[in-house]
């Protein structure tokens, strides 16, 4: 017994170091731990009534184990099992009884079948066959007496308080009732068999996936022992168990990797990503697109040292008073600049309104809406070489000034956008006209 208790705290001490050690280290594979309650039946020497199954002398049982996957395929797991056995045999020529408690930790190798190989991870039922040794601790009692009345076993299947052969004993013998109080220890008579052994535990179930964390598990385990004197007889092959149970596991692996997108992606570089490299991260980059090379404020802003409105590696007059009004060079406008500015702002206005004029004739707008139609049907149409100047007024690159892109010019003429002068507008509707 000594040697069973020692054993018995060793495993639960390695595989608690091994659980610690795992949890914390963050690896995939975390242990289980689970429980169970189920059927125990022997299967031995005393063969019970007639017509009697492995289930009719049953008794309840539970235990626990601990399991953990040592890779995609295969895992090792801890059980222990914990009840009681009992059978009686009572006819015509034999009288046998027994009961005994029952603990046996097995350790065992464990096939589960959703390991992505057989079934799929994400199977909500799976099942799982397990092999193993253990160790197995018993000591068997007997019913053989009730009151201090020693059981006479009759040859015609009766307990009496007399023995069949005494004198008399056929008037004179009391039938005696069982009262199933296993209190007599059982020893053979003639070897001083050891009441612990070896076991060979052969587990086949059932999981059905309840949630991440929690599965539920039915099970029967046949345990095969490597004695015969679990219901004290020796009479032919070693004894067996048969366990039969419900269980629930629970699962303390995090979250399948296979299932997070996000696994690889540090979300701290979101906070650090600088798109322009202007020093200034995004998240506190007012200018988000700075021109390399240029030199910026804290809030990655180009510096404007007159505060006219223009960046100093934009600014034609680096040192304009404050209040002055300035072009896009950062330039003071002039009255005489204005007032050319504003003739001209007249001079493309009344071009642009030449061109959209609605006292067109309907010949003129039928034209315009031929070439418009061919040029966006793919249709050769006869075109001129569109000067160098206007070139980059093409924006869809179909060789072809269109209304739309005259009409992106002018406004960006006014926006700014563009280095064309009211001049060139003028030249640019002219041509749109002699394509």
């Amino acid at each position: 017994m000594k040697k069973f208790t020692f054993l018995l705290i060793t495993t639960f001490l390695s595989v608690g170091m091994l659980f610690s050690q795992e949890k914390s280290s963050g690896l995939k594979y975390v242990p289980s731990i689970g429980a169970h309650i189920g059927a125990l039946s022997y299967l031995g020497d005393i063969k019970g009534a007639e017509g009697a199954t492995v289930y009719t002398y049953w008794k309840p049982a539970y235990g626990f184990y601990l399991e953990k996957k040592i890779g995609s395929i295969f895992g090792v797991s801890v059980n222990g099992m914990f009840g009681k056995v009992s059978k009686s045999q009572l006819d015509d020529n034999v009288f046998l009884n027994f009961e005994t408690s029952i603990t046996n930790i097995d350790l065992n190798l464990l096939l589960d079948f959703d390991n992505g190989k057989i079934i799929h991870e994400s199977s909500i039922f799976s099942p799982f066959i397990s092999l193993g040794v253990g160790y197995l601790a018993f000591n068997p009692k007997g019913d053989l007496s009730t009151n201090g009345i020693i059981y006479n076993h009759w040859s015609d299947g009766t307990l009496r308080d007399i023995s069949e052969d005494t004198p008399g004993a056929d008037t004179s013998a009391i039938i005696i009732i069982r009262d199933y109080d296993y209190e007599t220890s059982l020893k053979d008579s003639v070897t001083n068999y050891s009441k612990t052994t070896f076991t060979f535990p052969v587990r086949f179930g059932l999981k059905f996936k309840l949630s991440r964390n929690l599965d539920a598990r039915v099970a029967a385990a046949y345990i095969l022992t490597f004695t015969d004197y679990i219901d004290n007889v020796k009479d032919g092959g070693n004894d067996k168990l048969f366990y039969t149970s419900f269980g629930l596991q629970y699962n303390f692996a995090p979250k399948d990797a296979t299932t997070d997108k996000y696994k690889d992606f540090d979300f701290s570089d979101l906070d650090k990503e600088d798109s322009d490299g202007d020093g200034v991260s995004d998240e506190k980059d007012l200018c988000q697109n700075t021109p390399k090379g240029v030199t910026i404020d804290n809030k990655g802003c180009p510096l404007d040292g007159d505060e006219d409105g223009v960046p100093d590696y934009l600014d034609k007059e680096l040192n304009t008073p404050a209040g002055v009004l300035v072009n896009k060079e950062g330039v003071t406008l002039t009255d005489q600049m204005m007032e050319t500015q504003e003739r001209m702002k007249d001079s493309v206005e009344t071009e642009f309104r030449s061109f959209k004029a609605e006292d067109l004739s309907q010949a003129e707008i039928d034209e315009i809406q031929k070439q418009y139609e061919a040029a966006n049907s793919g249709s050769k149409m006869v075109t001129v070489n569109i000067p160098e100047k206007y070139k980059a007024l093409d924006t869809d690159n179909d060789k072809y000034i269109s209304a739309k892109e005259v009409t992106n010019a002018i406004d960006g003429f006014f926006e700014g956008e563009n280095n064309l002068s009211a001049k060139d507008l003028n030249n640019l509707i002219d041509f749109y006209f002699d394509q």
